[in-house]
């Protein structure tokens, strides 16, 4: 049986040779989707220890339709299309947790909040391509595509990748203890609705900002798979949250580099690579 760990140093030495090979082709884009593998795989591993998998899957609902919304209002006010997707896809995001606060389940509210969004959604997309088709492109936000950004866009990404890693990294282990035991934390002086917030604000910030790196289909590989499959690596909470990290940049990393190989895009051969790691550590959890 393959030791574990040596899966992980594969990964180091797969994300050096893919940076190497794919940083040459466009340095700047390709930095922007590693750093969003980095970004969202530290996401991951707060959804992972809150157990808020529906909200994440939520939040990729809410975040196609803050986007459209903020194009539409980009284009009739100019207002930054950012702004307006962070301001509508934070509100949504909120609503959720405090539908939660007032007893409703996490799967019933998330519910509600999809419900919604994906019948907004329609109606705002078929606008936005009816009427200003030259500024909306649905594919790109749909199937996700680096290469599609301005120089602009790229340099924003990877300033949003680091910002949202170190904001989640600094306050990562407040984060994972209050979602062990809530009621003890608070006993003794935490704000775990601060935290609360944090996190849901963190999922949304992921979701909403790396929709046209990530695309709308592959966002949930991305923010729920690699804490989940690195989770059959590791035998503490650090070395999880190490091997995590590792997972989600190599991955991105290599799938970048693959895609040039194959000629294809690096969202889906990027979900492949994680599904690989996760189906392999299932084997090696089941053979010990």
């Amino acid at each position: 049986m393959i030791h574990v760990k040596t899966l992980m140093v594969v990964f180091i030495i797969l994300l050096l040779l893919s940076s190497w090979y794919a940083i040459p082709y466009d340095p700047l884009r390709v930095s922007a989707f590693i750093l969003m593998g980095l970004a969202m795989s530290a996401v991951s591993i707060i959804v992972y220890y809150r157990r808020l998998e529906f909200l994440t899957a939520e939040s990729v609902h809410v975040s196609l339709f803050a986007v459209t919304l903020g194009y539409i209002v980009n284009y009739l006010l100019n207002i930054p299309v950012l702004l307006c997707a962070f301001i509508a896809g934070l509100l949504l995001i909120y609503s959720t947790q405090y539908m939660m606060y007032k007893g409703l389940s996490q799967e019933k509210s998330s519910a509600v909040i999809v419900s919604s969004t994906s019948a907004f959604s329609v109606m705002l997309m078929y606008y936005a391509l009816t009427t200003m088709p030259a500024r909306y492109s649905l594919s790109s936000i749909i199937l996700g595509d680096p290469l599609l950004l301005t120089r602009f866009d790229s340099s924003l990404a990877i300033f949003f990748s680091i910002a949202l890693f170190i904001l989640v990294i600094i306050f990562i282990r407040e984060i994972i203890e209050t979602s062990i035991d809530p009621v003890s934390a608070s006993l003794t002086g935490v704000k775990v609705k601060y935290y609360d917030v944090l996190t849901y604000t963190a999922i949304a910030l992921a979701s909403i900002g790396f929709l046209r790196l990530a695309g709308y289909v592959m966002e949930h590989v991305l923010m729920l798979l690699p804490a989940i499959a690195s989770s059959f690596y590791s035998s503490s909470l650090r070395e999880h949250v190490v091997d995590t990290l590792l997972l989600g940049v190599s991955a991105t990393a290599t799938g970048f580099a693959a895609s040039l190989l194959l000629n294809t895009i690096p969202t889906g051969l990027t979900g492949l690579i994680l599904l690989l790691v996760f189906l392999l550590g299932s084997v090696l959890r089941r053979e010990k």
